[in-house]
C-alpha cells in the first residue's frame, strides 16, 4: 500500500514488485551505502513512496584503483521513478 495515497498496489499484494535477479534490460545506478541496515531503510522508503517494479541488490565491483568493493545497485522499471528516487530519497544524500 502506498502511504501517501492509501491505495493498495497489486504488485505488493502478489509479492512481485521487487525483482529477485537484475533483469538485463533494466538500467541500474550504483550507490555506496555504509551498511546493510541503511539498505533496508532504502527498500522500505521505495515501498512506501514509489509504485513500479524495482531491483535492489548488493554487487561486487572493481573500482578505479583496481580494488574490489561492494555497492548496491538500484534500478526501476519506470525511468521517472529513478528520477524521483534520486531527488527525494533522504538516505542517498547523507
Amino acid at each position: 500500500m502506498l502511504h501517501k495515497t492509501n491505495t493498495p498496489n497489486p504488485l505488493n499484494f502478489f509479492n512481485v514488485r521487487r525483482y529477485k535477479k537484475k533483469p538485463k534490460n533494466l538500467h541500474c545506478e550504483r550507490y555506496n551505502f555504509e551498511s546493510d541496515e541503511l539498505g533496508e531503510r532504502v527498500i522500505k522508503w521505495i515501498d512506501e513512496n514509489l509504485k513500479s517494479r524495482y531491483y535492489f541488490g548488493r554487487h561486487l565491483v572493481l573500482d578505479n584503483e583496481s580494488k574490489f568493493q561492494y555497492v548496491f545497485l538500484v534500478g526501476f522499471e519506470a525511468p521517472k521513478e529513478m528520477s524521483i528516487f534520486n531527488l527525494s530519497c533522504p538516505f542517498i544524500h547523507q
